[in-house]
């Protein structure tokens, strides 16, 4: 089962080239996979006072066009099954029937008391419906996250009470807008991300006050990673050649 959202791109998401900026645009796609969870009996704060959540293990987005200012888009979403302890996830966005943003995601199923990843629920597929298209052309099991590197490059952020979701860390959406400010410091004149793969790894607890996000330059565009004296929060890739 394939679900549509449809919004309006206001004034506030965008940035100075009145695109939407990457954490408005994963934003985008996390209220879609919401809606689809609602829709199917799993929504979020009976989970919640279950002690249970799905959570955003990785993501990678491709950005064909970007949407922009004004426009009117339909978001698409749709569960791919599970294999294991993952769930997988899909995403295209439109504007008029062109094709701006596709996006391909890998889900966990957690118990927030424990701490503990658990096997999706068996009645998920029947639930939520599983549709096998892919919306990128990658499998993203393979893709391998770097996780240690020494960053050419670097920017100190302040977390802020405003970054943390109700599960308590800060939301993913945040590690995008972590993304962004990092190459806003880092390059004279940072063009528009195209390309965005990333693994979240461990939440940011609410006693870190600032995170450092570092990047390194490699043969296809950058790696990057969001850290701190607890560890590293997220690590990945991005490049401004959408590779299409």
């Amino acid at each position: 089962m394939k679900i549509t959202t449809r919004r309006h791109i206001g004034f506030f998401e965008v940035n100075g080239n009145f695109a939407l900026r990457l954490k408005e645009l994963l934003n985008c796609l996390q209220e879609a996979a919401t809606i689809h969870s609602q829709q199917a009996g799993y929504e979020t704060r009976r989970l919640m006072e279950e002690q249970k959540a799905w959570v955003l293990h990785r993501i990678a987005i491709q950005v064909h066009s970007p949407p922009v200012c004004g426009d009117e888009i339909e978001v698409l979403t749709w569960h791919k099954g599970s294999r294991g302890f993952r769930s997988y996830r899909d995403f295209e966005i439109y504007r008029n029937g062109e094709k701006l943003v596709s996006a391909a995601s890998l889900w966990l199923f957690i118990d927030l008391a424990r701490k503990k990843i658990l096997r999706p629920p068996q009645d998920v597929g029947a639930c939520y419906g599983v549709e096998k298209r892919d919306a990128l052309d990658m499998d993203i099991n393979k893709w391998k996250s770097p996780q240690g590197f020494d960053p050419e490059a670097a920017v100190t952020i302040a977390t802020r009470p405003s970054d943390y979701d109700p599960l308590g860390h800060v939301n993913n959406a945040l590690y995008f807008d972590y993304l962004e400010t990092l190459a806003e410091g880092v390059f004279e004149r940072p063009q528009e991300m195209r390309k965005v793969i990333v693994q979240f790894n461990k939440e940011i607890p609410a006693d870190v006050f600032e995170v450092s996000a570092g990047l390194k330059k490699q043969d296809a565009g950058f790696m990057f990673n969001v850290s701190s004296a607890a560890g590293v929060h997220a690590a990945g890739e991005f490049s401004f050649d959408s590779g299409q």
